[in-house]
């Protein structure tokens, strides 16, 4: 085959804002390695991307010249068929470039320059080089291969890429790309065990073996390993032989050395007691309503399984994942949020051990290449983790479970494309046939909405296991007690005595207080001066560690002012609440308790949240304090009071969503108490116990909550019966914010000629300005009924707007969030 006119061409799609794949030559050591899906080297300009191959052609014109592919990074495909269909529609649906679907995929590569080599051609260059290249060309000696990296540093120089294809270009050097990324995908382990006297060398069997030697560490050492055990090397440095002696003894053909592979994402897991469970009548029920759908039925079936707190959903989840492993098929479970992990991890090993892992953001780049490489070669048949885990590259996806279906933590709000994980492995189930579970005690209207419409299969949980009951539930006027003592309580005395009851009785309560930090503003009692962020239209929250005022939006940080700014006064106030002031109260209400708190400043590291919830469910504290993250899914047979600070604080938000966001933050909260032998109270304390959300919270009635609440939205015209698409447009220059908002809101009535959708706005967004950025919306909302799918309305945004070839010269970044779930 001649070069640069090939038979046949690769199109490879690279991880860029880019909406076709790129036309590259297949040469011929490739020729039988090169298929869709499968992870290549191409030439890129100057440089050298990884890329994915898409689809594989003839070319129209054979006289066409085509760059080569440089390598192959593995023969074996990354992404199945069903992958490559998923981001292509990610990118139509959510309306982004293809490539920049393709990073989902997680297919990024380290090319690190020690894996670009280059040798002489020639001793002599075929023209004259410039200085720098002759002495990069100097360096080379012989036909031996150096590295980019190593001639850098022989040279004392960087970047010297751009010279090494300078000298390729000009024939003085040839080049090649050896791809590090599967060399050493695992991390590895040393373990060493005692040879065969036999096996020793002359000497070390006269030094060993001869008792009139005076022992020494080495004697110590093969007596540790004289019953035939086999011992890593971390564990012989713990009980005290260092590196030297054990490199002597292999070295003198006393130890064996064996290298073995570990899987780093398993190593560790929750700890907690599985007790046998045997299905209740009514789980039993719905595995049998989904049997039908499992193993090689190949039908593609949509299950809403609403179950109260407590029902054992979970349960139902290991079931039906046991019969598809049994099939031969494996599973993705997606849950909500990274604290829910360890716990659920845990608990399904416990059930099928090594063949589940975790995927979550928490891991590092290695440890995620390892699960990935093992769902590939088959070692990996459970992957658990939050929204990044539906795209797990499984080539016999058999079932796809989605936990708490409900929360907005599935939705990617900060990056493109925006995208819904739930929505996704709904496209992913109906791509491969499979069944798929949309689990929640509190459904999104959403979904409820199409369970109604049987679009889904829908059923009921309604008990909870072992015939226990819902926690007795108590709303309390806040307000009352206030009038009553004169100042602000952060707790009820109805709520106080319930906490010392749990202590004194040994058992636990969870406090809840959405809202991180100490205060969520300071105020000057003088002049009425409030501390904002100088980049945010935000306030900076008080943090009593440390003293300082943070913007949880940019970052900014400053000490804590002694005295007011503005008018130097000294009557400085810390208004509002949040989870360091609970656990600073709770302290000094109850000295002798101990108290955990779970907050994003105190989840900071890897494994933190993995420790907290241990040391709470070996009972090492009596108070849980925390965010909306311990609101979900947590399981602790000791709990049975949960308190609820202030249930008011999420129902302000301008959203349309927040009275259904609130909701079902209070009813999972609520759900943690009373999981265990005795039975459960909560607590709720509000300033507006009148608010009709109560009153069915005080039931337990979420069914008659969703009438109520899809009757509002029907009635506004907001989803289900509506379709949303978010315009967001930002930068440093307000007047040029608003221009640009302007000029799209006229495009968008343009093309709107027979009123198909709505063009709200433009409009300063809630939070109109962060990290120095101005934010203006244009919201464009269409009735269901005019275009189900919204087709037109993402071809007009994508055509005049994303594809707008003007849009790269305006002064301001546009963002598109197709169905949003807020709009702050």
């Amino acid at each position: 085959m001649p070069e640069n006119y090939p038979n046949q061409i690769a199109n490879v799609l690279l991880p860029i804002p880019v909406d076709e794949p790129f036309s590259y030559a297949i040469p011929e050591e490739f020729a039988d390695l090169i298929a869709p899906g499968v992870q290549v080297i191409v030439p890129v300009g100057e440089r050298f991307s990884p890329g994915i191959v898409f689809g594989i052609d003839t070319p129209e014109n054979s006289e066409r010249k085509l760059k080569p592919i440089e390598d192959v990074i593995d023969p074996d495909p990354f992404v199945g068929d069903d992958l490559l269909k998923l981001i292509h529609w990610i990118s139509e649906y959510y309306i982004c470039h293809l490539g920049e679907a393709l990073r989902l995929l997680n297919t990024a590569v380290n090319l690190e320059k020690s894996a670009f080599e280059l040798r002489k051609i020639d001793d002599t260059p075929p023209e004259k080089l410039t200085a720098l290249q002759q002495q990069v060309f100097d360096q080379l000696v012989g036909d031996a291969w150096f590295s980019v990296k190593d001639i850098e540093k022989l040279l004392g120089r960087a970047n010297l890429l751009h010279t090494v294809h300078k000298l390729r270009r000009i024939g003085a050097v040839e080049t090649r790309y050896t791809p590090p990324q599967l060399k050493k995908i695992y991390k590895t382990i040393d373990f060493f065990r005692l040879l065969p006297v036999s096996d020793w060398s002359e000497s070390a069997q006269k030094k060993y073996t001869d008792e009139t030697t005076r022992r020494s560490k080495a004697h110590d050492l093969i007596d540790f390993l004289s019953e035939g055990n086999v011992v890593d090397r971390s564990e012989l440095r713990e009980v005290g032989f260092d590196s030297t002696i054990i490199k002597k003894l292999t070295d003198e053909g006393v130890l064996n050395r064996e290298e073995r592979e570990i899987f780093r994402a398993q190593v560790q897991h929750f700890q907690e007691d599985i007790k046998s469970v045997e299905l209740s009548d009514e789980q039993q029920e719905f595995v049998s309503d989904a049997e039908p759908f499992l193993g090689e039925s190949h039908k593609f079936q949509p299950f809403l399984l609403h179950g109260i707190t407590g029902s054992g959903k979970t349960q139902i989840y290991i079931e039906l994942i046991r019969r598809t492993l049994a099939a031969g098929q494996d599973a993705i479970v997606l849950i909500p949020e990274i604290v829910l992990t360890p716990q659920t991890v845990g608990r399904f090993s416990h059930y099928f051990g090594d063949d589940v892992a975790a995927i979550h953001s928490r891991i590092s780049p290695g440890e995620k290449t390892e699960v990935l490489q093992k769902c590939r070669e088959g070692k990996v048949r459970v992957v658990i983790g939050p929204r990044s885990a539906v795209f797990a590259p499984f080539k016999n996806l058999g079932i796809i479970i989605v936990d708490e279906e409900h929360e907005s933590s599935y939705k990617q709000s900060d990056a493109t494309p925006r995208y819904n994980a739930r929505d996704v492995a709904l496209y992913r189930a109906f791509l491969n046939n499979i069944p798929i579970v949309l689990g929640s005690a509190t459904p999104s209207m959403e979904s409820l909405f199409n369970a109604k419409s049987e679009k889904y299969r829908y059923f009921h949980l309604s008990k909870r296991i072992s015939q226990r009951n819902l926690p007795r539930t108590q709303v309390v006027d806040i307000k009352e007690q206030w009038f009553k003592g004169g100042e602000l309580p952060l707790y009820s005395d109805n709520l106080l005595l319930k906490m010392e009851a749990k202590v004194l009785s040994r058992e636990q309560a969870i406090i809840l207080q959405n809202r991180r930090g100490y205060s969520p503003y300071i105020l000057c009692q003088e002049c009425g001066h409030v501390e904002k962020c100088p980049n945010c239209d935000i306030t900076l929250t008080y943090h009593n560690f440390g003293k300082h005022l943070r913007c949880h939006y940019c970052g900014y940080n400053q000490p804590a002012p002694s005295l007011c700014p503005n008018c130097r006064g000294m009557e400085i106030l810390y208004k509002g609440v949040g989870t360091q002031r609970v656990e600073e109260e709770t302290m000094a209400r109850f000295p002798h308790a101990k108290m955990l708190r779970m907050d994003q400043d105190t989840t900071r590291r890897k494994d933190d949240h993995a420790k907290i919830l241990e040391s709470f469910r070996n009972h090492e504290a009596d108070f849980l304090i925390g965010t909306k993250m311990i609101a979900k899914g947590l399981d602790f047979e000791r709990v049975t009071l949960v308190g609820v600070v202030n249930a008011d604080q999420g129902l302000n938000f301008p959203d349309f969503r927040a009275v259904e966001k609130t909701f079902q933050l209070l009813v999972q909260a609520s759900g943690r108490s009373g999981r265990g032998a005795n039975s459960g109270e909560v607590v709720i304390q509000t300033f507006d116990p009148q608010h009709y959300i109560y009153q069915f919270l005080l039931t337990h009635d979420y069914l008659k909550f969703y009438e109520r609440e899809i009757a509002s939205r029907k009635a506004l015209k907001y989803p289900p019966f509506s379709r949303l698409c978010l315009i967001r447009v930002i930068g440093d220059d307000e007047g040029a914010v608003l221009h640009y908002s302007q000029e799209i809101a006229k495009y968008l009535w343009r093309c709107n000629e027979q009123k198909r959708y709505q063009v709200l706005g433009p409009a300063p967004a809630p939070l109109a300005k962060i990290n120095n950025q101005y934010r203006y919306h244009v919201l464009l909302k269409q009735p269901r009924e005019n275009d189900p799918s919204m087709s037109y309305l993402r071809k007009v945004v994508k055509q005049g707007i994303y594809k707008n070839p003007d849009l790269k010269k305006w002064p301001v970044a546009v963002q598109i969030d197709v169905d949003p779930l807020d709009i702050l």
